[in-house]
């Protein structure tokens, strides 16, 4: 009895180590930095790990793959509340054209024909943004930008969005990351 029961604690030490040991990176946004001028701010960040090797055989089949992001910047005051400057929410999309053997890389109504996957996939993870302010940005104040992305699955076919439901690879989704901007 004992040997069954030291048999099974191994075993179950053996699956979870297996178990934590494949699940993929979680994606993140990382890098975020910019400037804020004007009435205008203009954010550079990577997302990272958005693709498992399921999407990309997937995007390489034809699938359409979306992400929906929100930025938002604000002041930072130090010892007081930080003011909004304003929130920014955007989609970004990229689908193989088979017919034409180009991926087609949506950035908010302007699309990029590109020539291979690798082009493709760095046109969905790396950003820069140009977003509106409510007020004027002062020089030599601390401003702060928070992203976050996740990904898009109401643009998908209805077949496709309820057997990705049911799969974690296409749970896609960023906690809130946050990088300071200059204001010159």
């Amino acid at each position: 009895m004992r040997r069954i029961a030291v048999f099974l604690a191994l075993s179950a030490i053996f699956l979870i180590a297996n178990v934590s040991a494949a699940s993929p990176p979680k994606p993140e946004i990382v890098d975020i930095h910019g400037q804020v001028k004007g009435r205008e701010a203009r954010i550079h960040f990577t997302l990272r790990n958005a693709f498992s090797p399921e999407m990309v055989e997937a995007l390489k089949s034809g699938i359409e793959i979306s992400f929906k992001t929100i930025i938002r910047v604000e002041k930072v005051h130090r010892r007081w509340f930080n003011a909004p400057m304003g929130e920014y929410k955007f989609s970004r999309s990229v689908q193989y054209d088979a017919l034409s053997m180009v991926y087609r890389l949506n950035r908010g109504g302007h699309e990029e024909l590109l020539p291979d996957i690798f082009s493709a996939l760095s046109g969905m993870t790396h950003f820069e943004v140009r977003m509106p302010l409510s007020g004027e940005a002062e020089s030599g104040k601390k401003y702060r930008a928070f992203v976050r992305t996740r990904l898009d699955k109401v643009g998908l076919s209805e077949p496709l969005r309820s057997i990705f439901f049911f799969s974690s690879l296409w749970d896609i989704e960023t906690d809130w990351a946050k990088g300071y901007l200059n204001a010159p």
